[in-house]
């Protein structure tokens, strides 16, 4: 195996993104597609959407949502949509 000499230190947390990046979940049995549409609407009032996962409505139950802006709290019936349960995976 090839030698590598560390000369700048120890690796650790930093961003180089430049604004706050969030991935979080959206759950609930079946989401339909009113309620995507208003978990969406609700987060976009204080965040720019960026990537929203894989969603099937009436199928899907788990959605991740990749945002930009202030991290997303965690709990149930996120932004008044009951059953809707939000986590947040990650926060940059």
């Amino acid at each position: 195996m090839a030698s590598v000499t560390k000369v700048h230190g120890n690796h650790g947390a930093f961003e180089a993104v430049g604004r706050d990046i969030a991935i979080s979940t959206f759950s609930k049995s079946n989401m339909t597609q009113a309620e995507l549409n208003d978990v969406c609407d609700f987060v976009m009032t204080t965040n720019t959407i960026t990537a929203v996962g894989t969603f099937e409505a009436g199928v899907t139950d788990v959605v991740t949502v990749i945002t930009e802006g202030p991290a997303i709290a965690a709990g149930s019936n996120f932004g008044g949509v009951t059953g809707v349960t939000s986590a947040a995976l990650a926060n940059y």
